[in-house]
């Protein structure tokens, strides 16, 4: 069955308490990167088998020891760090953009993979991170503890509350969205890809703050695409949508093509993925018959879109009165 929105979830969301802490930030280069290091220890280390069962990665990481070697940036290109605080339906969300896609990898090695060097498919140029240990609020939580400033609550209660210190964050890159050159000028043709990743990103927040959880499926890529590059063309572009899935050709799949991302492990069977990539398709030209509503509606069609089956949407047989048959029902 389909999760439906909580009422109590209605959009626009506030912001969540970490904000407080980005908003101080620098907002790039080295400053940037050495604040970020004092909150994400993990960024000090270079991504490496069994990093994660090392003492160093346990102290750093596991414990919010600081480092008294603090050493060079490790980023190819630290000063090309940027820091964005990106408006979305579901409150301001941190986005943490590298300079180069060496320096994304890397990132998201450390932040997301526990300092493994785990591949990281070309096609992939952005992820949301969540639970993440930001240990200087930590710190200051627990200074603010010692001090009596939180009405006596013992310490593993507050430990317990994980957003007074954990965080989420987006990682982002530069450079083609899904790894597919777009014929604009460079300069153009980057600015797009960048503003696709951001929204594709905030629906993925969507997703989390009004259902409590990603289901990371082909639907929220489909929707978030939907909702990238409405804001990036002012329009959905059906034909590039199948282009950064890989499904330009369908019935080919592009060797390289982001919906191989979705195959799962063990592999779905040919036949099985196939129908799959089909639902894709349908899929993508139902969003095309929902035109192009303005910025309110579309934070509103968001929660109605993703509450939905892929199956459901491959049809157009969608119930909500944002998504009713008269705009929305694929012509068949």
């Amino acid at each position: 069955m389909s999760p439906s929105p909580p009422p109590c979830a209605s959009l626009p969301l506030p912001d969540e308490p970490y904000l407080a802490f980005y908003r101080a930030l620098p907002k790039e280069g080295i400053p940037l990167l050495v604040h970020l290091m004092e909150a994400f220890p993990q960024l000090r280390f270079s991504p490496t088998q069994g990093l994660s069962q090392t003492p160093e990665w346990e102290r750093a990481v596991r414990r919010g020891e600081r480092a008294t070697d603090q050493g060079p940036p490790p980023l190819q290109a630290p000063e090309a760090l940027t820091l964005q605080l990106v408006p979305t339906p579901a409150g301001t969300l941190p986005t943490v953009i590298a300079g180069c896609r060496e320096d994304f990898v890397r990132l998201v090695q450390l932040l997301g993979h526990r300092g493994e060097p785990t591949a990281i498919p070309q096609s992939m140029g952005a992820c949301l991170l969540q639970g993440l240990n930001n240990w200087q609020r930590y710190r200051a939580l627990r200074q603010a503890w010692e001090q009596g400033e939180m009405e006596a609550i013992p310490w593993p209660q507050v430990l317990a509350c994980k957003k007074l210190y954990q965080d989420r964050l987006v990682l982002a890159s530069r450079g083609p969205y899904s790894g597919v050159e777009v014929p604009e000028n460079a300069e153009t043709a980057e600015q797009k890809a960048l503003t696709i990743r951001l929204h594709h990103e905030a629906a993925h927040y969507v997703t989390v703050r009004v259902f409590g959880k990603l289901g990371h499926t082909l639907l929220e890529e489909l929707v978030a695409d939907w909702y990238g590059l409405q804001a990036a063309y002012g329009h959905y572009d059906a034909p590039l949508a199948l282009q950064f899935l890989g499904l330009e050709a369908f019935p080919a799949v592009r060797p390289t093509g982001r919906v191989l991302n979705y195959r799962s492990t063990p592999p779905t069977c040919d036949d099985a993925f196939q129908f799959l990539a089909a639902a894709c398709c349908h899929a993508v030209h139902s969003l095309s018959t929902l035109g192009s509503p303005q910025e309110q509606e579309k934070a509103a069609l968001l929660p109605s879109l993703l509450s939905l089956s892929l199956e459901e949407l491959a049809l157009g047989r969608w119930n909500s009165p944002l998504l009713g048959p008269e705009r929305g029902r694929s012509r068949e």
